[in-house]
């Protein structure tokens, strides 16, 4: 019982920090065809879920560059408290036959978590999820929309609405970020 007990704050804590689900993760279609280097530069945290390694940072971006060895140079930054907040990582292509799903980690001791691709046009938008599956129980999600530009018109936001809807991803979890005063 105590065993019992312990879990269940553990997942509570964990489940604070991201979306918690029971069951298995959506089953999602990545970007059937996707360009690592037509990626690369500058994104800007339309949408998201709750992740609170993000804290209550406003003014997110993301940036990507290609480095020698293949992997991606993942930069995050944000505003948090008058403070710019920071984050490096490393992503990579772990299949070339599914070249939008990566994998990228901001921590030597980490694994590398999922970051694919569902949709993009390379121009103005990228639509980005990550499932964590733990034993068929239950799941952590995180998803992503991003832009080019510091606003997204509502007509591509609603359609990647859609298209995350029709994946059986609940779109009611998105928090709408801040890009305003950057």
């Amino acid at each position: 019982m105590l065993l019992l007990l312990f879990v269940s704050l553990i997942l509570l804590d964990i489940s604070n920090a991201q979306i918690f689900g029971f069951g298995r993760c959506a089953q999602v279609k990545t970007q059937e065809t996707f360009d690592i280097n037509r990626y690369l530069g500058t994104w800007y945290e339309i949408y998201k879920f709750k992740a609170n390694f993000e804290g209550n940072a406003k003014c997110i971006s993301a940036n990507y560059e290609l480095k020698s060895n293949g992997h991606i140079r993942v930069h995050n930054s944000g505003i948090e408290n008058e403070q710019i907040k920071e984050a490096t990582g490393d992503a990579y292509i772990p299949d070339p036959k599914y070249p939008a799903r990566l994998g990228v980690k901001f921590s030597n001791l980490a694994p590398y978590g999922r970051y694919w691709v569902l949709d993009t046009d390379y121009t103005t938008h990228t639509m980005i999820y990550s499932c964590t599956d733990i034993l068929g129980i239950f799941h952590f999600t995180y998803a992503w929309i991003l832009s080019r530009e510091r606003t997204l018109d509502q007509s591509v936001t609603n359609r990647l609405f859609s298209k995350a809807a029709s994946f059986g991803i609940d779109t009611s979890n998105f928090l709408k970020q801040d890009q305003t005063g950057c």
